[in-house]
């Protein structure tokens, strides 16, 4: 076993990626049903597989439009205080 630094120098660190957050859910079987359906439509939008539309995918795609346009951020708050006045 070798001793002392690497023959070609010292290694540059590894880029290493930030390490996704799983969430866990619950919805009813009707928003379930809602997402699904959704996710089969922009599909066909998209010209992409329903394959592709997988729910964690099409939930970020909401986060994201949801943190960028202040109208449907708006919506979004909207449905929040409907649900719970």
């Amino acid at each position: 076993m070798p001793y002392g630094p690497h023959p070609r120098g010292p290694r540059p660190p590894k880029e290493t990626r930030p390490k996704p957050v799983r969430i866990t859910v619950d919805l009813t079987p009707a928003d379930y049903q809602v997402l699904n359906r959704w996710l089969a439509k922009a599909s066909v939008e998209l010209d992409q597989p329903v394959s592709r539309m997988t729910l964690a995918r099409g939930i970020r795609a909401m986060i994201q439009a949801t943190a960028a346009d202040h109208v449907v951020s708006d919506v979004v708050l909207d449905l929040l205080r409907r649900e719970h006045p």
